[in-house]
């Protein structure tokens, strides 16, 4: 699959390290192709599902399911969820996803992710995002995430969270534009734009460990409650 490579030339970009099995984050002020760095991390979270239930779960999702800016990526909200639904999760974080796009690696977008899932008999698929469609057009995002549940066959869309470092008109906007697309394909919508207690990392947009669980959390009770996880 070709890769499109966007370089980052003399920038403060956080680079997630290993040493010793312990992530460290440090500024790097080097020429950075950022599409490598957000491979390298979603391998070395690796592909192992979170939880130990019955009931089988696929997130589709951007760096939150992926945990982006954790010591440990696998107490990303997805691991909450799992263990308030006592359900087994498969986890497909990306970085920089979207509805509507992906913003440094090509093919990554959730229509491209959601197409090549092959879900078994009774899995449920959630598709988790929306803060990196932002600047995208309303209208744009509500026929994408139409299209994404359609050819899924997901049975949820989780919305975007307020995060500080996105305009909150156009967070409010991207929220509105899932909640019909979701409508539209007949599938629950949880909104998360009015849960403003989430706790961020200092870059404002990635949830801490403590923000993940919060979330997490409320995801699964929202869709216990809806019906979609029993």
């Amino acid at each position: 699959m070709p890769v499109s490579k966007r370089v980052v030339p003399v920038v403060v970009v956080a680079l997630a390290l290993v040493a010793g099995g312990t992530w460290w984050w440090r500024d790097h002020q080097e020429d950075v192709d950022v599409c490598e760095v957000i491979r390298a991390s979603v391998a070395r979270r690796g592909d192992a599902p979170v939880g130990s239930g019955s009931q089988q779960v696929v997130v589709v999702g951007d760096s939150y399911a992926q945990g982006w800016g954790l010591h440990d990526q696998r107490r990303s909200w997805p691991t909450a969820m799992a263990r308030e639904a006592d359900a087994t999760v498969h986890v497909d974080g990306f970085a920089g996803s979207g509805f509507t796009g992906s913003a440094f690696c090509g093919g990554e977008d959730f229509g491209t992710r959601a197409d090549r899932l092959d879900l078994a008999d009774g899995e449920v698929l959630v598709i988790q995002g929306g803060l990196n469609d932002v600047n995208a057009d309303p209208d744009a995002i509500e026929a994408a995430a139409v299209a994404v549940v359609e050819q899924s066959g997901a049975a949820a869309v989780v919305g975007p969270p307020p995060a500080p470092q996105r305009d909150q008109a156009l967070t409010v906007a991207t929220d509105e534009a899932l909640a019909r697309a979701a409508e539209e394909a007949g599938v629950a919508y949880v909104s998360t734009i009015d849960w403003d207690d989430l706790s961020y990392l200092p870059d404002r947009l990635h949830l801490t460990p403590e923000g993940h669980v919060v979330f997490g959390t409320r995801v699964a009770d929202a869709l216990l409650d809806a019906g979609v996880l029993r």
